[in-house]
C-alpha cells in the first residue's frame, strides 16, 4: 500500500499541542522528529549507545510531525483540519505532502529505534535489534510497522511506567486503540493472565497480533477490530486506553460495566491543556482518580470505578 505523508513543522515549544492535534486525524501511523532535549537525554542513555551521530547533527529548535494517510483516502481533508487547528491555537507551522510507498516507510526509520529502558524492569527492544537483559528484566519485543506505540512517545512511556505497579500476576487486561500492542503485550510478559487488544485500524490489528507471536503471547490474548470497546465482552482487572483525550471521554461512559470490582482504568494520550476536561468527565462517568502523573505536556490518568 502506498500512503500520503503529510509533514507539519513546528517550533519545539508547540509540539505537544500540535502532535494531540494531528493525532486526531490519525491516530496511527504518525511519528515525531523532535531532538530539542537530546543534550539532556543522551548522557543518560549512552551507556546502551542509543545515540546516532546523525541525530545529534540535527535542528534541536524545530520539530517535524510525520502523519500517514492510506493512498485511497483524501488528504486535503487531513491538510484542511490541521491548518484550521493550529491556526487556531496561535501554531506558526509549515505543511507539506508527498507520496510514499510502505516499504520505504517501514524501513527508513528503523536506525533511530534501539533498546529502551522504561521503569523499574521493562525494556522496549525493536525486533531487529539484540538486549542482553539483566536479572530481573522483561524485554518486549517489537515491531512496530505502521502501528503507533513504540515506547518512545512520552504517552506510551506513561502507560508502561503505571502498568509495571497495576498488573498483578493472573489479571486481565483490555487494550483500547491498541495500536502495536505494545501496552497488552508487555502486561501478559508482565504476568498477566489474559488479555483482549482492540483497534478500529486494520493496520494496527494485524501489527498487534505479528508482535503477540513475536513475543509469545499470543495464545492469551485476542485482537479484534471494533471502535473503542464495542463488541468487547466481559469484565477485566486493568483496562489501557493510550489514546486522545477526546476518545478517553467518549470510552468513558463503558468502563464501569467492563471492570472487575478493584479494576483500574489507565487512560493517558492527555495533553496538559484537556487534562482538566477529562479529569471531569471520569468524576462524571462516577470514576475515582487514583493517581495523575506527567511528563512533558501530557498525562496519565488512573482511576477506579
Amino acid at each position: 500500500m502506498d500512503w500520503t505523508e503529510i509533514q507539519v513543522a513546528v517550533a519545539a515549544g508547540d509540539v505537544e499541542v500540535a502532535s494531540a492535534i494531528a493525532h486526531m486525524v490519525v491516530p496511527y501511523g504518525i511519528y515525531i522528529e523532535d531532538y530539542s532535549d537530546l543534550e539532556e537525554v543522551a548522557p543518560q542513555v549512552a551507556h546502551i549507545d542509543l545515540i546516532d551521530e546523525e541525530l545529534l547533527a540535527r535542528d534541536r529548535e524545530h520539530a517535524v510531525i510525520h502523519l500517514y494517510i492510506p493512498a485511497d483516502q483524501a488528504p486535503m481533508e487531513a491538510v484542511s483540519f490541521l491548518t484550521g487547528r493550529l491556526e487556531e491555537e496561535g501554531i506558526g507551522h509549515t505543511l507539506s505532502t508527498g507520496e510514499i510507498a510502505e516499504e520505504d516507510w517501514a524501513f527508513g526509520w528503523k536506525k533511530y529505534y534501539h533498546p529502551l529502558p522504561i521503569g523499574q524492569r521493562l525494556v522496549v527492544c525493536p525486533s531487529w535489534e539484540h538486549y542482553e537483559k539483566s536479572p530481573g528484566q522483561v524485554v518486549v519485543t517489537l515491531d512496530p510497522g505502521m502501528a503507533f506505540g513504540t515506547g518512545t512517545h512520552h504517552t506510551t512511556k506513561l502507560c508502561l511506567e503505571r502498568l509495571q505497579e497495576v498488573v498483578r500476576p493472573g489479571c486481565s487486561v483490555l487494550d483500547v486503540g491498541c495500536g502495536s500492542g505494545i501496552l497488552a503485550i508487555s502486561s501478559l510478559l508482565c504476568g498477566a493472565g489474559s488479555a483482549v487488544l482492540c483497534d478500529i485500524d486494520e493496520t494496527a490489528v494485524k501489527v498487534a497480533r505479528e508482535n503477540a507471536a513475536l513475543n509469545g503471547v499470543a495464545e492469551r490474548c485476542t485482537v479484534v477490530q471494533g471502535d473503542l470497546a464495542t463488541g468487547v465482552q466481559g469484565r477485566f482487572d486493568v483496562i489501557f486506553a493510550n489514546i486522545v483525550a477526546d476518545i478517553v471521554i467518549r470510552l468513558l461512559p463503558d468502563v464501569k460495566p467492563h471492570l472487575n470490582e478493584g479494576g483500574v482504568l489507565v487512560a493517558s494520550g492527555i495533553v496538559d491543556v484537556r487534562r482538566d476536561e477529562v479529569l471531569a468527565a471520569m468524576e462524571q462517568a462516577g470514576l475515582t482518580v487514583l493517581d495523575v502523573r506527567e511528563e512533558k505536556g501530557w498525562y496519565a490518568i488512573t482511576c477506579r470505578a
